[in-house]
């Protein structure tokens, strides 16, 4: 499941126009939602979380910026090989004949054959004179 997961992404990935949108949606999200915590944490936080909140803004401002210019503007990379289409041909389902079950009766029996000498080999399993 993780390498069909895997995979799919790559793939999905290795298309450019798929991977750009993604990337803007992505920073559409989250550097307002960034935004949003910053005022919060103007508003509501101590007196250290001013400065913090500017540099946090800062440093994902230029995050946000740096990685869609360069998501816009770089081809992505292959890393997933295409796969080649091949028609897999699945043999009929035939009952099986007489000597199919000859010899898988055969393996039974020499199967429980053993069992039974096993058994054996433990001793009776009724002991005591009550169980004569």
């Amino acid at each position: 499941m993780t390498q069909a997961f895997q995979v799919l992404v790559f793939k999905l990935y290795e298309q450019p126009c798929w991977r750009n949108w993604f990337y803007t949606f992505a920073f559409a999200i989250f550097v307002p939602t960034g935004l949003r915590f910053a005022i919060l944490a103007w508003e509501y936080g101590d007196w250290i979380d001013k400065p913090l909140s500017i540099f946090a803004g800062f440093i994902i401002g230029i995050t946000a910026i740096v990685t869609l210019l360069r998501v816009w503007t770089v081809p992505p990379r292959q890393t997933v090989e295409p796969r080649v289409r091949t028609q897999t041909v699945e043999p009929p389902i035939l009952p099986p004949n007489a000597s199919q079950i000859y010899a898988a009766a055969r393996c039974l029996a020499a199967r429980n054959r053993e069992i039974a000498r096993g058994a054996a080999a433990l001793g009776p399993t009724r002991r005591g004179p009550l169980w004569r």
